[in-house]
C-alpha cells in the first residue's frame, strides 16, 4: 500500500469553543447509532459521522494505520478559534482492532466530535476537500460539495461527504424485553475446553492461556448504543468506557497512554501502561495479594509488557508490587508501567505490545495456538486494541474489555469475557470470573444476573 501526495486529500478541521457542553457529552449524541466515543479521565471525545476512515488488516495493521493516519494528518488545515493550545492536536479519531490478525480493525475521523480536556470543551468538525478541487478554485465551500472515495487498492482511506450540521437528536430509550442465550462459547462447552487447557498446561504446554466465553443478549427494539455508554459511565466511573463500530465497554486496562510532546513533528514522548491480571471477588484484595497463582498470573501480564516496551524506551520503570484495584464487580492486581519514548505513535505502541499475556497468554505464540485449538468463541475486536489518536501521534488505547458487539440490527449484543488459566486454576472459580466480568454490561443493559456465583464459585 503507498500513498502518493497527489491522492491524498486535504482534511480541513474547524474548532469552536463549546462553553455550553453538558457535563455528560453522551447526551449530545444525535443518534442511537453509529457512536464514536471515548470517555476517560484525561479527555472524552463523542463524535459521529465518518469523514475519513482507514481500514487495516493483517499481522502489521496498526503500524500500517500508523503510517497512513501520519500521512493523511500531515497536510490538514486546522482552524483553531477556541484559544487552546491542545486543540490544535486535531484532528482526533477513534480506532478499534481485533485480538487476531484477521480481524480487521480501523481509524475513524468523526465529521463531528466534542473533546473536553482539563475542563474544556471544543466542536471539531472535520471535513475533506482534494486536492486538484482546491487548486482549481479558491472558493472552499464549493471544493467541499463533491462525493468521492479513494480507491481502497490503494491506500484504503475512505472520505465522506461533507458534514452535516448537528443533527436532530433523536430520544435515548432503554431496551426492552431483554433475552439471554448462549453463545458460540456455551458453558458446557466453555468447561470441556477449560478442562483440556489445564491437562495440557500441566503438560508444560504454555504457562498461562487466556481462555473467553460468550453470552448474547437480544431486545424487543434495537439497543441504543449513547444508552449501554451512558450506564456503563454512570456505573464504572474509574473506567475508560468507549464506544466504536457497534463495540462498546467499559475497560479498566490501559494498554498504552501515549503522550507526544507537544508540537506535530516532535518525537519524543511518555508511555503508561496499565497491567492487570489476577482477580478477586470485591473485599478480597488481601487474599488476591496473598495468592500466588494470582501474583504468578500477574507477574507473567507485567513481564510481557516490559518486555515488549524496552526496545521502544529510552527509559523503563516498573514497579516491584502491584496495588490493588478495586470495581464494583471485581478487585484486580494491577501495576502501572511507564517509559519514556523517542519515536512512534500511539498506534505503533500500541500495535507492539498487542497482544498481552493479560488477554492472550505466555508464551504469547505458545498460548495463541493453543486458543485455536480450544477457544470457539470467535473474538473479533474484543480483547484488541481501542481507543483514540490526535495528529500529533499522542492517543490512549484501552484493551477492549467488559464489553460487547451489537449485531442483528442492534437488536442483540454479544458479550465477552475471559479469564487467565493457570496449571493450577479451579474450573468453578474460573468459570465464576468470566461471569463477574460480564456483570458491568449485564447491569448496564438492565439484566437479572442474580443467579451468577462470586469467585469462590458460591452463589451471589
Amino acid at each position: 500500500m503507498s500513498m502518493s501526495q497527489r491522492n491524498l486529500p486535504s482534511l480541513i478541521v474547524d474548532i469552536q469553543p463549546f462553553d455550553a457542553a453538558p457535563a455528560n457529552l453522551l447526551d449530545i449524541a444525535p443518534d442511537p447509532t453509529g457512536l464514536l466515543a471515548w470517555l476517560g479521565a484525561d479527555i472524552e471525545i463523542v463524535g459521529w459521522g465518518e469523514t475519513a476512515q482507514i481500514d487495516a488488516v493483517g499481522k502489521h495493521a496498526m503500524r500500517e494505520s500508523s503510517r497512513m493516519w501520519t500521512e493523511l494528518t500531515a497536510e490538514a488545515t486546522v482552524n483553531n478559534h477556541s484559544g487552546y493550545d491542545w486543540a490544535d492536536r486535531a484532528p482526533f479519531a477513534v480506532a478499534s482492532f481485533g485480538f487476531a490478525a484477521q480481524t480487521p480493525g480501523f481509524v475513524t475521523i468523526p465529521q463531528i466530535a466534542i473533546v473536553r480536556r482539563g475542563g474544556e470543551a471544543v466542536i471539531v468538525t472535520a471535513r475533506r476537500v482534494s486536492l486538484p478541487e482546491l487548486s482549481a478554485s479558491d472558493d472552499t465551500a464549493s471544493a467541499l460539495g463533491a462525493h468521492g472515495t479513494l480507491s481502497s487498492r490503494d491506500i484504503d482511506i475512505h472520505l465522506a461527504p461533507t458534514p452535516p450540521a448537528f443533527a436532530v437528536q433523536q430520544p435515548v430509550s432503554a431496551p426492552t424485553n431483554l433475552q439471554t442465550a448462549p453463545g458460540r462459547m456455551t458453558q458446557s462447552r466453555w468447561r470441556a475446553s477449560l478442562d483440556k487447557l489445564i491437562e495440557a498446561l500441566q503438560a508444560g504446554a504454555a504457562s498461562k492461556v487466556v481462555l473467553s466465553r460468550d453470552i448474547v443478549v437480544t431486545s424487543d427494539s434495537p439497543i441504543d448504543e449513547r444508552y449501554l455508554a451512558r450506564q456503563l459511565k454512570a456505573r464504572y466511573p474509574s473506567t475508560w468506557v468507549f464506544a466504536a463500530g457497534g463495540l462498546i465497554g467499559a475497560t479498566p486496562e490501559m494498554l498504552a497512554g501515549v503522550q507526544m510532546s507537544g508540537r506535530t513533528g516532535e518525537h519524543a514522548g511518555t508511555v503508561r501502561s496499565r497491567v492487570l491480571a489476577g482477580t478477586a471477588s470485591p473485599g478480597a484484595g488481601q487474599d488476591l495479594l496473598d495468592s500466588v497463582k494470582n501474583r504468578t498470573e500477574h507477574h507473567f501480564a507485567v513481564e510481557s509488557v516490559a518486555r515488549a516496551l524496552a526496545p521502544l524506551a529510552d527509559e523503563l520503570d516498573v514497579p516491584p508490587e502491584p496495588f490493588l484495584l478495586e470495581l464494583p464487580n471485581v478487585v484486580h492486581l494491577a501495576t502501572d508501567v511507564t517509559a519514556r519514548i523517542d519515536g512512534g505513535s500511539a498506534l505503533d505502541i500500541a500495535g507492539a505490545l498487542h497482544p498481552t499475556a493479560a488477554v492472550c497468554g505466555t508464551p504469547t505464540k505458545l498460548a495463541f495456538d493453543l486458543l485455536e485449538q480450544l477457544e470457539g468463541t470467535e473474538r473479533g475486536r474484543y480483547s484488541g486494541p481501542v481507543g483514540w489518536i490526535d495528529r500529533t501521534g499522542s492517543g490512549e488505547f484501552g484493551i477492549a474489555l467488559r464489553c460487547g458487539q451489537l449485531e442483528d440490527g442492534h437488536r442483540s449484543i454479544r458479550l465477552f469475557a475471559g479469564g487467565g488459566i493457570m496449571p493450577d486454576s479451579i474450573p468453578s472459580v474460573e468459570l465464576a470470573e468470566t461471569s463477574a466480568k460480564m456483570r458491568p454490561i449485564l447491569e448496564a443493559l438492565g439484566v437479572d444476573d442474580s443467579g451468577t456465583t462470586d469467585l469462590t464459585g458460591a452463589k451471589l
